[in-house]
């Protein structure tokens, strides 16, 4: 049989202050340095913090999605054809949502044909265009079959204008 011990709170029963030391120890919410969530912000952050960590912590910024180098988009394309996440048709890679990317970047060299059919930056999509690629992707208020006006573009047409008026 086990043995049957006294619970300490009945050993206690009977004394004046139950183990608790001098008659003003554990009376009213001083000694539990307020009520509730009373000294938050003072001298109970740190407590607080772990009970309710979304209370005081920093929020975290979401992310969007990811961006991506047009060069190094080039170089990786095979290894991502063989992940699944690129298709090919024939010469050309077809790039959209499926590839974990949502922007493509400027900076880098092109040498395949690329399909794009998530975001880009202009000079990305002159580079992919001027390499034998397409962009098929409606930007904002733009549709896929209207032509996409550079910044480029229009400084030539200033030029023209300019020219007629001096004739």
């Amino acid at each position: 049989m086990t043995d049957r011990k006294r619970r300490k709170k009945n050993k206690l029963r009977g004394q004046r202050t139950m183990g608790a030391g001098g008659t003003k120890n554990r009376r009213g919410a001083g000694c539990r340095g307020g009520r509730g969530n009373a000294g938050a912000n003072k001298h109970k952050f740190h407590s607080i913090g772990r009970v309710k960590p979304t209370l005081y912590r920093q929020k975290t910024m979401s992310v969007k999605g990811k961006t991506v180098k047009l060069g190094y988009l080039d170089l990786k394309l095979d290894e991502l054809v063989e992940k699944g996440k690129v298709t090919k048709q024939g010469e050309k890679y077809i790039v959209d949502k499926k590839s974990g990317y949502s922007k493509v970047l400027t900076s880098g060299e092109v040498t395949h044909k690329i399909i794009l059919r998530i975001n880009a930056t202009n000079g990305a999509i002159k580079k992919i265009i001027a390499a034998g690629g397409k962009f098929e992707f409606a930007k904002k208020g733009l549709k896929v079959e209207e032509e996409i006006k550079f910044s480029g573009d229009e400084e030539d047409e200033e030029l023209e204008f300019e020219e007629k008026e001096e004739e």
